[in-house]
């Protein structure tokens, strides 16, 4: 996924999109902050745009970079911009900041490998921390819940799609419809893990209707079920090539048709939920 945003980037004339990143490694946020602040000081805009019309602070929140979106908060970044709406891609999907944020999958991967790293105590709980607080300020700024991307999920489903128990929580009080529905017809209670008691929970007491039965994290799961199986997939609940071409090797190895696609003989055999 990084290696996508990052080809973005390296053709792209956007100087603070690029500072963005300089906070992507483990325990280098302080980099990207400082490397902001120097764009923006050098004339930078804050809400330039690059190619797939993402700005800066939607790179921030890709990143899951929670003190680089409040520093391009406080030089005035939009908070209700819009990325291209196509179907050629994550990065192009017609997505805001607060969609991007919801769906923070970075942070948890940066929490995984902080041990081998030896970083100090309290980091993952920061790393952990960092969707919420994005979401919690995108909010504060203004930023509108209702919106949903190319394929109609909200801010709502990819919160909990990616179990973000606060940001499911601060949507829900910021009056986000639990019963809004993606393209499929699916409700952001079809995109809970059914370990996730607390999530259900609290879609249950905000007035969700029951699940269509139908899962919105297959995907996610099928990541999961992978890297059981040794890949070494970023948990990031995205149906792409590189998820495609894992499942095809998948199918190859266990007598399947090796189409790539996600049909419903390659879920069982993985022990996925459609």
């Amino acid at each position: 996924m990084f290696l996508l945003c990052a080809g973005l980037l390296a053709q792209s004339k956007s100087p603070v999109c690029n500072a963005v990143h300089r906070g992507h490694a483990v325990g280098h946020e302080q980099d990207g902050v400082d490397a902001v602040r120097e764009a923006l000081a050098a004339g930078g805009d804050v809400n330039e745009r690059d190619q797939a019309r993402w700005t800066p602070i939607m790179h921030a929140a890709l990143e899951c970079r929670a003190q680089i979106l409040d520093l391009l908060l406080e030089h005035g970044a939009q908070v209700n911009v819009r990325s291209q709406t196509t179907n050629e891609g994550f990065m192009t999907t017609g997505r805001t900041p607060l969609l991007v944020a919801a769906g923070c999958f970075m942070s948890r991967r940066r929490a995984q490998l902080a041990p081998e790293r030896k970083m100090p105590p309290g980091y993952v709980e920061y790393e952990l921390a960092a969707a919420e607080k994005m979401v919690h300020d995108l909010l504060a700024h203004g930023a509108d819940v209702t919106v949903s991307d190319i394929d109609r999920r909200t801010p709502l489903m990819m919160a909990v799609m990616h179990r973000w128990p606060g940001a499911v929580g601060d949507l829900i009080a910021t009056h986000a419809d639990v019963n809004a529905r993606d393209r499929e017809g699916r409700l952001a209670i079809d995109y809970a893990d059914p370990s996730d008691r607390e999530t259900i929970a609290a879609l249950n007491k905000a007035g969700s209707e029951k699940p269509t039965g139908h899962s919105g994290r297959v995907a996610c799961d099928t990541e999961v079920a992978l890297n059981k199986l040794g890949s070494d997939f970023i948990e990031d609940c995205i149906a792409g090539e590189d998820l495609a071409r894992a499942v095809k090797k998948f199918q190859e190895g266990h007598g399947l048709s090796p189409s790539g696609q996600l049909d419903p003989g390659t879920l069982k055999a993985l022990g996925v939920r459609p």
